[in-house]
């Protein structure tokens, strides 16, 4: 295993986009660059979400973990560090309290169980909020890729126009035997364009860099970006998705509220013809030998079977399928 890497001299990219308004335009969106084609992850501040919702947000998602999910993910503690103890692996388990709420293309907020009123207005406002937030920055990627405006939008877009987009819920409670169960396996995040909000107290997300796991810091009223598998792809693998997990502790509870801008399902995904034609120039690459086409609900079919394992045989078993696939109904121009 990769050893832990929290001393390393490492500087985490973080980025107030303030900056993005100001004559340090320029260096902020090298860092941005240098943070997707490197890291995979970056941090961003000042991103015009309010203080007082993202507090709010905190604040009635930790009161519902206690009062409605505590008492059953007991339960499942007890039994997995009993397995645990009595020698049993319990490495394929996650540590984790999680639900899911669907925004794109059509809401579940109404029908999810033990949410009242007020959790459902609060997280449907900051689910607006994440939504501007994630298409702003599409926009500012196809910039720093030399993509029109619009394009990684209307990439995303099924033939509803409309991404997936959706958000899940998770608490990550103490656990008395850390050694035992990971919060949650390594794994790279199969859709577009991941916003985080998570706990600023209670840290445990690594991702895996150069060969060694890297905290990614805890900062108040921070999101924490990171790519997905789509946006390798749509870059030629100029962006990179990389391995990330969440440990366990000993102590705290840590938050993690995920949204996920992904692609609709029936969006074909594809190598813009820009990115690829420069590679080809620029490294000789040959068409053939790039990422493949494939439609986004199919990849997400194989991706549920192989979630914890390495993203490249994904990537090979969609090439594989690649000539079934018909060309993308996206403009490019």
């Amino acid at each position: 295993m990769a050893a832990s890497d929290a001393d390393a001299p490492l500087s985490f990219p973080v980025i107030s986009m303030e900056k993005l308004e100001t004559e340090e335009r320029g260096a902020a969106m090298e860092v941005i660059r240098d943070a997707c084609e490197n890291w995979g992850f970056f941090e961003l501040l000042n991103h015009g979400i309010s203080h007082e919702l993202m507090d709010e947000v905190e604040r009635v998602t930790k009161a519902h973990y206690a009062e409605c999910r505590e008492h059953k993910f007991q339960e499942f503690a007890a039994r997995t560090l009993e397995a645990g103890e009595k020698g049993a692996d319990v490495k394929d388990v996650d540590w984790e309290s999680t639900f899911f709420v669907r925004h794109l293309p059509a809401s579940n907020l109404a029908d999810l169980p033990d949410l009242d009123d007020h959790y459902r207005r609060v997280m449907k406002e900051f689910a607006t909020e994440i939504e501007k937030l994630a298409e702003r920055l599409l926009d500012i990627l196809c910039e720093n890729l030399g993509l029109e405006q619009g394009y990684l939008k209307k990439a995303f877009a099924g033939s509803g126009g409309l991404p997936t987009f959706g958000t899940k819920v998770s608490s990550y409670p103490p656990c008395p035997r850390p050694d035992l169960v990971d919060g949650l396996r390594a794994h790279t995040d199969a859709g577009g364009v991941i916003l985080l909000f998570q706990d600023d107290q209670v840290s445990g997300l690594q991702l895996l860099k150069d060969g060694r796991w890297v905290d990614v810091p805890p900062m108040r009223h921070a999101v924490v970006v990171n790519v997905g598998d789509q946006l390798e792809v749509i870059t030629n693998g100029r962006y990179k998705s990389v391995m990330h997990r969440v440990r366990t502790r000993a102590d705290g509870n840590r938050m993690s509220i995920a949204s996920f801008y992904n692609p609709g399902a029936d969006a074909v995904i594809f190598p813009a013809k820009e990115l690829v034609a420069g590679k080809e120039k620029k490294e000789g690459v040959k068409e053939e030998e790039v990422y493949p086409r494939f439609v986004f609900e199919d990849y997400m079919d194989l991706y549920v079977r192989h979630k914890f394992e390495a993203k490249e045989p994904r990537f090979q078993a969609m090439k594989s399928s690649a000539a079934v696939v018909v060309d993308a109904p996206i403009a490019t121009a």
